[in-house]
């Protein structure tokens, strides 16, 4: 896949699915701007490999300070926006009622409000650009009653309908909008979880067995269709709720 020219924005970017995302697209030759609360908001070898083509910006998605800022060093170091990846997620493995209402706001703050912050800041960018790209990343439990899910399922649940509304909204300025949701991914948010729920082991191989091809994804798995998608074979896909999960939902 071809990114050449292309600029893209990726939240989630110190580890995980975010920092394939990140890696593919600097081998495709985009520029990227990686974003995580994490002070390394991108892993090192990366910032080693590409210097001139990769900028970083710590901060939590859940505050709009960190959108306004992502989108000003974006801006500067590279001129435009082409691709915005709102892949950054909290998880925490609870049931509904158990949740404080500071957890509840956390989840949906860092997992839908921060989409919302980054369409405020990236979307007029992109109109007097002449278009663009938004991948949000969803989960199976955006589409599936799962245990333990109780305030991510919500607000999994929510990016697909934003994702929508995004992409209606903003289809004639040549705006697309397309969720990602996910199977099962060994992710560090993922063996947190694991290690939440008290029995890790147990935990992991639960969410192994559930998916029909027979095991969980790897990161770069998932990063591999984000390429896809925001290289120009995909440039008629919008609007769209793109499962990648093993067989999960189709059971």
């Amino acid at each position: 896949m071809n990114l050449h020219g292309k600029v893209a924005i990726v939240t989630g970017a110190a580890s995980g699915i975010g920092a394939e995302i990140v890696r593919l697209y600097l081998d495709a030759g985009a520029r990227v701007v990686g974003v995580d609360r994490n002070p390394q908001a991108a892993p090192p070898e990366l910032q080693a490999k590409h210097p001139l083509a990769l900028r970083t910006v710590t901060g939590d998605v859940a505050v709009e300070q960190t959108a306004l800022e992502y989108t000003r060093v974006a801006l500067a170091a590279f001129g435009r926006i082409d691709i915005m990846v709102n892949n950054a997620g909290i998880a925490p493995v609870k049931q509904i009622h158990m949740h404080t209402p500071a957890e509840w706001d956390a989840v949906m703050n860092t997992n839908v409000k921060s989409i919302y912050f980054s369409a405020r800041h990236v979307v007029p960018v992109m109109q007097a650009q002449g278009g663009g790209l938004f991948l949000n990343t969803g989960s199976i439990s955006s589409v599936t009653g799962m245990p333990l899910q109780g305030a991510y399922g919500p607000s999994k649940g929510a990016v697909i309908q934003i994702t929508r509304q995004m992409a209606i909204e903003y289809a004639r300025d040549n705006i697309r909008s397309n969720a990602v949701c996910p199977g099962t991914v060994d992710t560090p948010l993922l063996q947190q979880a694991a290690a939440e729920s008290g029995d890790a082991d147990a935990f992991m191989k639960r969410l192994g067995d559930a998916h029909p091809i027979g095991r969980i994804a790897q990161s770069e798995e998932i990063a591999q269709f984000f390429l896809f998608l925001a290289s120009d074979n995909a440039r008629f896909i919008t609007g769209a709720v793109l499962m990648i999960d093993g067989g999960y939902t189709a059971q």
